[in-house]
């Protein structure tokens, strides 16, 4: 773990109190870093002591970022939406964290969204995708705009597209819902039923089979709430795990196939006669975001 070297020039009573007059940080934080006995002890005048640059740098982004190239499709007076690739994470979760999409945004000088929500990691995200996903990502840039869309994200988002590839002919087309409750350590992994029960959660989606090719099956999914890994496991409970999610019991791939293709709001969608690719990207942008599903057919 990198450190810091900092001094003290006066005493300044406990070295819990110090740190958190120094850096501004929660009692709770100095604990992940420090025993209690440590925190106890007096500061002396003219002190040394080396600190964990992830507590100095806390809620902070690194602008370490390695990882696979992140395109910028679209960019507003609020907001910016990027194509994220399958195997990065979305935000960090603390200072060490790189190769996110905020890691990306930060190393290359796009700071607006980062200054939104400040307090947390996930910065002005709309929404997360998983690990394994790639696809579109929207980031807020302004405080009232992330306000407006986070408030009701559910309702501001008149649809939500995503393509998957699984295995076989599929035959379940049509409107699904089912009822999830996590399971496993953390909560890792989502149980699905028919059935709601006690603590459980409704999920929705809307799945259009658009092309069957080589034993396999490209389907367009309109998700229509948003719970973990909703779209995984809804379509492993269906029988049809996408390609690569060995965790709901797809056949193990290179990458997990499911993409996060379009987003849309009131903004976007306001002229209903629009072409379908026309309502958000146009047709190449839709196509370059997402070659790497469509490569496997």
């Amino acid at each position: 773990m990198r450190k810091i070297e900092f001094q003290f020039l006066y005493a300044e009573g406990s070295l819990k109190e110090a740190l958190q007059l120094l850096l501004g940080c929660s009692g709770q934080l100095l604990k992940k870093f420090f025993s209690s006995k440590e925190l106890a002890r007096p500061v002396h005048e003219q002190q040394l002591i080396q600190l964990p640059i992830e507590l100095v740098n806390h809620m902070m982004i690194n602008s370490i970022y390695e990882g696979p190239s992140i395109q910028i499709l679209k960019e507003t007076n609020d907001y910016l939406a990027v194509h994220k690739p399958s195997g990065i994470h979305s935000h960090p979760h603390s200072y060490n964290d790189t190769n996110t999409v905020l890691n990306f945004l930060q190393a290359s000088n796009h700071f607006s969204c980062l200054q939104v929500n400040r307090q947390l990691y996930d910065r002005g995200l709309l929404f997360r995708l998983d690990y394994e996903t790639s696809g579109v990502l929207i980031l807020a840039k302004t405080e009232s705009f992330f306000a407006k869309m986070r408030s009701h994200f559910d309702q501001a988002m008149k649809s939500k597209m995503y393509l998957a590839i699984v295995e076989g002919a599929f035959n379940q087309e049509g409107e699904w819902s089912h009822y999830f409750m996590a399971s496993g350590p953390k909560g890792a992994k989502q149980k699905v039923s028919s059935q709601g029960v006690e603590g459980s959660h409704q999920g929705h989606l809307k799945i259009k089979n658009i092309l069957q090719a080589g034993g396999k099956s490209l389907l367009l999914i309109e998700l229509k709430t948003g719970l973990r890994h909703q779209i995984r496991a809804q379509l492993a409970f269906l029988g049809f795990p996408i390609l690569g999610d060995d965790l709901y019991g797809g056949s193990k791939a290179d990458r997990l196939f499911l993409h996060a293709w379009r987003y849309e709001w009131e903004e976007i969608i306001e002229d209903k006669n629009a072409d379908l690719f026309e309502r958000f990207f146009d047709l190449n942008s839709a196509f370059k975001m997402c070659h790497d599903m469509l490569r496997i057919l």
